[in-house]
């Protein structure tokens, strides 16, 4: 039985219990239901999601039918790894204690970072945690508390709270975080997809500009990044005369009816639609959620989609975030359940084909 079997055949018993009757849904949902994972009132198969961000470190202690048990939220300690370390051993031990529950009822940790996470847990690219090069933050956090940790980029963790929000089985989407940098996750059948190096999604380094190797040399962290962020937005209402200092400002006083405000929004929306447009027209995801400081503001979701759909033939349905700032904690709670069902199942999978194997 393959790892993506299992976690169809898992989904199929949680979209509808009563009818998942045979084969390996059924197996699925008699282990399920033998640990007490699908009672209302069984407090097995707790999950921990943290949102470690840069300046914010957000957590939740949910039950396995998606109930939010408890929630912390932090200051982020960036002084070292051993600071942000504690903190976060520090939130588990609180959540747990909040909820009244005890490690042996947790079932699974899932951390989102903003980083490059590679398949041992140790993150890359984090520009605001200094984690050393080769450790294993999954690891680390594990040995400390004596937990199942898995470690995975906060846009992908998102991107998994953004398609269970949706209650999605099936199908693509792709969400899009823009704000002070650009960056996607996408969700291929209820599975992050992450390329061939982890790099999946990875849109702030799409070569742009009137000459891609131009601006590439002037903005090695991302030339469309450069153009539709934050500071891409600003440089360019600072070109065009505009006063405001801040993009807030400069949303507000496009919805106030100021022309030059507007004309500056729109040309910054036009430019983020050609960019998904080239999502679009590889990878027709069929719905892409905006999120991110910018992209989740109202109006935002409806500018881009005209834009999109005078650029590219294919349907796709551009919607605005529905979880706005909660998206990776929802998203970190989703994974750890939808993990801890696999390694559940799995284990009485595996050890009824053993016991089966003995017999013979």
């Amino acid at each position: 039985m393959s790892a993506a079997s299992l976690l169809t055949a898992i989904d199929a018993v949680l979209a509808d219990p009563a009818a998942a009757r045979h084969g390996l849904a059924e197996v699925a949902g008699d282990r399920l239901q033998q640990a007490g994972w699908l009672s209302q009132t069984n407090r097995a198969g707790l999950v921990i999601g943290l949102d470690l961000g840069g300046t914010k470190l957000h957590g939740a202690i949910g039950d396995a039918q998606g109930a939010v048990l408890a929630e912390g939220t932090g200051a982020t300690e960036t002084a070292s790894v051993d600071s942000v370390l504690g903190q976060m051993v520090d939130m588990v031990n609180d959540l747990m204690a909040r909820a009244g529950a005890k490690p042996a009822q947790v079932a699974q940790i899932v951390v989102g970072v903003p980083g490059v996470v590679a398949p041992d847990g140790s993150v890359s690219l984090s520009p605001h945690v200094p984690f050393p090069a080769g450790v294993s933050l999954a690891k680390a956090l594990g040995d400390a508390t004596g937990l199942p940790v898995f470690v995975e980029n906060d846009v992908n963790i998102a991107a998994v709270g953004e398609y269970a929000a949706r209650q999605m089985q099936s199908g693509m989407l792709a969400f899009v975080a823009l704000g002070t940098g650009i960056g996607m996750g996408l969700i291929v059948d209820s599975a992050i997809l992450r390329g061939a190096s982890g790099a999946a999604g990875e849109i702030s380094i799409l070569p742009f500009g009137a000459d891609p190797l131009a601006a590439i040399a002037a903005n090695p962290g991302g030339s469309f990044e450069a153009v539709v962020s934050t500071g891409g937005i600003l440089h360019r209402a600072r070109a065009a005369g505009a006063s405001a200092i801040t993009v807030r400002a400069l949303f507000d006083s496009a919805d106030k009816g100021d022309a030059l405000a507007k004309s500056v929004i729109d040309a910054s929306l036009r430019d983020l639609a050609i960019g998904l447009a080239a999502v679009v027209a590889l990878l027709d995801p069929g719905v892409i959620v905006l999120g991110g400081g910018i992209g989740a503001r109202p109006g935002v979701s409806e500018q881009v989609a005209a834009w999109l759909k005078r650029l590219v033939p294919t349907p796709c349905t551009v919607e605005r975030s529905r979880l706005g700032d909660k998206a990776g904690l929802l998203g970190a709670l989703a994974q750890a359940r939808r993990l801890a069902r696999a390694a559940l199942v799995a284990d009485s999978f595996f050890a009824d084909t053993a016991d089966k194997g003995a017999a013979a």
